[in-house]
């Protein structure tokens, strides 16, 4: 009986020492497929699997797994930076000038609700988006083509969760036709 003990606390000490060494990024497990790198994108296709599309997650949070879809994230999520603003390797809009859809890239590793808010030269409201950041990368894309040609302030406010910083940051974004 002792040995079995023994060997259970063995065991469970061995798989939660391992599990400190993991890192969290997106990964995808296919049949059959392929991914594409190119500077920050990254593409991935998969052939012949079902379209059952559920998420599930761990008590804290911490993981997500969503099966039936590849998941869209960036490759590279910037260094860690715990200060109050954005950093320059954090967020990337482009195409700016746009005369359409804008890509907001998002690299930054603080977790937390993201908000932005879209104001006219004028300064008046004309806007808002917001979603769930799990500081593994993520990709945001806005239509613009209703708007009339000018220059925009983009806001972009993240309220964190856990132990990351909040963050805010101001962008200039030129609407053209």
């Amino acid at each position: 009986m002792r040995r079995v003990r023994l060997l259970f606390f063995s065991v469970g000490i061995f798989f939660s020492l391992g599990s400190f060494a993991q890192s969290i990024t997106p990964a995808t497990l296919n049949a059959t497929g392929g991914k594409y790198i190119f500077t920050y994108y990254s593409v991935e296709w998969s052939f012949g699997e079902s379209m059952a599309i559920s998420t599930m997650t761990d008590g804290n949070s911490n993981v997500f797994v969503t099966n039936g879809i590849l998941q869209p994230n960036t490759h590279n999520p910037a260094t860690v930076n715990n200060t109050g603003v954005w950093g320059k390797d954090e967020i990337r809009i482009l195409p700016n000038p746009t005369q359409n859809v804008i890509e907001i890239d998002f690299f930054s590793k603080q977790k937390g609700k993201v908000i932005m808010n879209l104001y006219d030269e004028s300064g008046r409201y004309v806007g808002t988006k917001q979603f769930d950041y799990f500081g593994n990368g993520s990709i945001q894309r806005w239509d613009l083509s209703q708007y009339p040609s000018g220059m925009y302030l983009l806001n972009i406010h993240l309220q964190p969760t856990g132990t990351s910083v909040a963050k805010k940051g101001a962008f200039k974004v030129i609407k053209i036709k």
